[in-house]
């Protein structure tokens, strides 16, 4: 029997750079197309740099999903 596609979301996810006092503090957004919130943010460490701060902070539309030819697992800087 053949497992059923698991529903992808594109998540925005906020990128910020530890704050070290010699620069603003530099924030990255990134969309990652995930089956869950958690699943999202794992994606986006593995990319980030090791100190960053991640946070979710919203998903796309599916139509704005389309437009940008997203895939399942991707993560794009946004």
């Amino acid at each position: 029997m053949a497992s059923k596609k698991q529903k992808q979301t594109a998540f925005t996810v906020a990128v910020s750079a530890p704050d070290n006092g010699a620069a603003p503090v530099g924030l990255q957004v990134y969309v990652a197309m995930a089956p869950d919130a958690s699943r999202a943010l794992e994606a986006v460490r593995a990319v980030a740099a090791e100190e960053a701060s991640v946070e979710l902070s919203g998903t796309l539309s599916d139509r704005l999903t389309t437009r940008l030819k997203l895939r399942p697992g991707e993560v794009r800087p946004i």
